[in-house]
């Protein structure tokens, strides 16, 4: 036996309701239709336990259709939801669309009504079945990150027990000579010390540390970051800044901003095995409104830390990889894959924005987009306008020519 359709009807004439109930039951459907003419009244109705399909009459004397459209988008954004009026325009009927009605019947031409009805519930339950096959491949995803980050987790800790083991049984064969065993010492104290940062890296990244919000200048945050880090790099390896001065401050958590600049900064180091350049600026952009909608994010304004570097590049194999736990490019023992997966857990931490543009033989681009405080004052001069190209994070980036930027 079918199940009766529930349906909410937003109209003002209850002949018209009953109309339209007579009409869907002649033509198969055994339907419920709760009538309601108020904000209040469709508010409790979306509450309920079922609802199965919207119909909606325009222009109401105490309820506008698109405020119904509106509050249905907000609340019930996967139940069809079709105009069934005598007064909507043209205008007023694309404009419904484009906000998310599924379709428009006129009261004159209600012999369109059924079949929109069964085209909008076939969607629908084409869409249901849809979001239930991603979400079951996003789950499927999430295993094999697992297993591939539990692999690479025994793999590392096992190559750092092998290493203390060796250690240790040296230790008696050379208590002899001090020497000795002050270097094996030291090795094995490096050794621990690559184990507690392993351990650290997965505590952010399963996002088990607390973040510390505060406003930070982050010019400030990049200038003392590179006043460490210059030194460790190799002296083919230029580090360039080019900050502002009078940029507002975000809020950020210091420790993680700098895990983030040294964790891109020695990535960029070490896509350079000849050499090169590494650009680090700073700068306030907001995404172009459209681009913006269709990523379905705002449109800012942000901060925008971009890291740029001349060095190998990735191939679009890679850049689809790059932020998995445990994938890394790198030659064994040389990095553990997480560097660029703890970067874009702190950004979505932070409610912000990765961005990555690379090019192989060209070089790569980061872009970190941290939203700026409410109430930030700002002068519209300075901002720049970019389309967002690879966007990763809660709301997100820019294509970004590395060359140009250097």
């Amino acid at each position: 036996m079918r199940k009766p359709l529930h349906i909410i009807h937003i109209e003002d004439s209850s002949t018209d309701s009953e109309l339209v109930h007579t009409l869907l039951e002649s033509n198969g459907f055994k339907c419920e239709i709760h009538r309601v003419e108020t904000s209040q009244e469709l508010c409790d109705a979306l509450g309920g336990p079922k609802c199965d399909l919207i119909l909606s009459d325009c222009s109401m004397p105490q309820f506008h259709g698109l405020e119904a459209l509106e509050m249905v988008q907000t609340l019930k954004p996967e139940v069809p939801f079709i105009f069934l009026s005598g007064t909507i325009g043209e205008e007023t009927a694309i404009d419904s669309l484009q906000k998310g009605a599924t379709d428009y019947v006129l009261k004159q031409r209600m012999s369109r009504l059924v079949p929109a009805v069964r085209r909008a519930l076939t969607e629908a339950e084409e869409r249901k079945i849809r979001l239930a096959m991603e979400a079951q491949l996003r789950q499927t995803h999430k295993l094999e990150t697992m297993g591939a980050m539990i692999g690479g987790l025994a793999h590392d800790f096992r190559n750092l027990l092998q290493i203390l083991k060796m250690g240790v049984s040296l230790l008696p064969l050379k208590a002899g000579n001090a020497s000795e065993v002050v270097e094996i010492a030291g090795q094995l104290d490096k050794t621990i010390q690559r184990g507690c940062d392993l351990m650290q890296e997965l505590l952010v990244f399963a996002r088990k540390t607390d973040a510390n919000l505060v406003l930070v200048s982050v010019t400030e945050q990049i200038k003392e970051v590179a006043q460490v880090i210059r030194p460790a790099l190799p002296s083919n390896v230029n580090l360039f800044l080019h900050l502002e001065e009078s940029l507002p401050p975000v809020q950020a958590d210091p420790g993680q901003v700098d895990r983030m600049l040294t964790n891109l900064i020695m990535n960029a180091c070490d896509a350079m095995p000849e050499g090169g350049d590494i650009m680090i600026s700073v700068d306030l952009v907001t995404f172009d409104p459209v681009a913006a909608a269709s990523w379905h994010i705002t449109n800012g304004p942000f901060l925008r830390i971009l890291i740029s570097d001349t060095g190998i590049g990735m191939d679009e194999e890679t850049q689809a990889r790059i932020f998995e736990p445990f994938f890394t490019t790198k030659p064994a023992g040389k990095g553990t894959g997480l560097g660029l997966s703890v970067v874009f857990g702190l950004m979505e931490a932070h409610q912000g924005l990765i961005d990555l543009q690379s090019y192989p033989g060209k070089g790569t681009a980061f872009s970190l987009f941290f939203p700026l405080p409410p109430g930030t004052k700002l002068d519209s001069e300075t901002i720049l306008t970019v389309s967002p190209a690879r966007l990763l994070g809660k709301t997100s980036p820019p294509q970004v020519d590395s060359a140009s930027a250097a």
